[in-house]
C-alpha cells in the first residue's frame, strides 16, 4: 500500500526519485522548514467546518471516554505507589526525538506519528525514559548505583486498534524504568526485577486489593546455550519470595527481538473470571546502544492504566 501511494505522488510530480531527495539530498533542517511550510499552505486554506469534520472523523483525537476526575485521582495512586516502591517520578514531554522507537527498539517508524521539528509524538514512555536514564548516567559517569524513574504518560500509536470497547489510538500508561551497570553475578538483572515485581504484587495485592494470580515469567533462551539470567532470576525470586504465584514458560530468543534474556507478565482476573494479562516488561539493550558501553543494563517493564481501570469497573 505505501509503494503504491508513493508511485502516485512520483507519477503526480514528476519526479522519481522524490522521497530519495526529501530524506537524503536535503538536510533536516531545510526539510523542516519545506514542511512548515506546506502546512502552513494547507491550514491557511483550511475552513473552519473541515476543521470541525476532521475533529469529528479523525480517531487520534478523540478524547477519552473515562470518567476525568476518577482517572486522574487513580494516576496519582499510581504514581504514589512507585514512589514508595523506590522509583523516582518524572513529567516526560508529550513529544520524543525522531526515532525515538525505530532507532533502539524495534517498532516500525510508520506506527509512530512523526512530527517536525525533528519530534514524533511519544509513543513509548519507555523509549524517552531510556534517553532520559542514559543523559543523567552519563552526567554522573556510568555510576553502579542504579537509576529507577516512573511516569505515567498518554500514549499515541498510528497503528489499527482493536474495534473494541476500551481500545483508542491514544490512552493512558503507567511506566517503570531502571538504568544501572553490570556489576557481575547477574546483581542488576536480580535486584532491579525483584523491585519491579514487588511494585506490582504490592500495587494490586494491597492499594488496589486486586489480587495478581500469577507472574508469567517466560525465558527467552539464546540458541545453543544456556539462559542463565533467567535461571538466576527465577532461582531468586523463589528463594526470597517463594509465596510469589510463578507461572514458567520457555521461548526461543529468536522468536521475538523486543526484549533479552525474559520477558514477564503480571496477570490477574476480571470480574467474569477472565485472565488478563495486565502488566509487561523485560529487559532491553538501549541504554547500551545509547550510551556506547557494553556493561549498561536497562529494564522496562509497563502497565495499561486505563484499560485497567474500565476492567475493574
Amino acid at each position: 500500500m505505501q509503494e503504491k501511494i508513493l508511485e502516485r505522488i512520483a507519477r503526480k510530480t514528476g519526479i522519481d526519485n522524490l522521497v530519495d531527495v526529501l530524506s537524503e539530498q536535503i538536510s533536516g533542517a531545510d526539510l523542516n522548514s519545506l514542511l512548515l511550510e506546506v502546512f502552513r499552505r494547507k491550514t491557511e486554506k483550511m475552513r473552519p467546518e473541515e476543521l470541525l469534520d476532521a475533529y469529528r472523523s479523525n480517531r487520534f483525537v478523540q478524547p477519552s471516554s473515562v470518567n476525568a476526575l476518577d482517572f486522574q485521582a487513580f494516576i496519582l495512586q499510581a504514581l504514589q505507589a512507585t514512589h514508595s516502591a523506590g522509583f523516582e517520578p518524572i513529567i516526560l514531554s508529550p513529544v520524543s526525538p525522531l526515532g525515538a522507537c525505530s532507532v533502539v527498539a524495534t517498532a516500525h517508524q510508520h506506527k509512530i506519528i512523526s512530527a517536525l521539528r525533528g519530534t514524533e509524538v511519544t509513543a513509548d514512555a519507555t523509549n524517552l525514559m531510556a534517553l532520559e536514564s542514559t543523559v543523567r548516567r552519563i552526567h554522573r559517569h556510568l555510576p553502579a548505583e542504579t537509576l529507577h524513574l516512573s511516569t505515567t504518560h498518554r500514549h499515541v500509536r498510528a497503528q489499527e486498534v482493536p474495534k473494541m470497547p476500551g481500545f483508542s489510538a491514544h490512552f493512558q500508561v503507567l511506566a517503570l524504568t531502571s538504568a544501572g551497570r553490570d556489576t557481575g553475578s547477574f546483581q542488576f538483572e536480580k535486584e532491579s526485577l525483584l523491585q519491579h515485581l514487588q511494585f506490582y504484587m504490592t500495587y494490586f495485592n494491597e492499594v488496589l486489593k486486586q489480587p495478581v494470580k500469577f507472574v508469567r515469567l517466560k525465558a527467552l533462551d539464546p540458541a545453543g546455550e544456556p539462559n542463565r539470567v533467567f535461571e538466576a532470576i527465577v532461582s531468586d525470586i523463589r528463594t526470597t519470595h517463594p509465596e510469589w504465584p510463578l507461572d514458567i514458560q520457555r521461548s526461543a530468543a529468536s522468536d521475538q527481538n523486543y526484549y533479552e534474556f525474559l520477558q514477564f507478565k503480571i496477570v490477574i482476573n476480571l470480574p467474569d473470571g477472565a485472565e488478563i494479562e495486565i502488566a509487561d516488561g523485560g529487559f532491553t539493550d538501549w541504554t547500551r546502544q545509547l550510551s556506547r558501553s557494553r556493561k549498561e543494563r536497562f529494564l522496562i517493564s509497563g502497565l495499561g492504566l486505563e484499560l485497567l481501570q474500565r476492567v475493574r469497573a
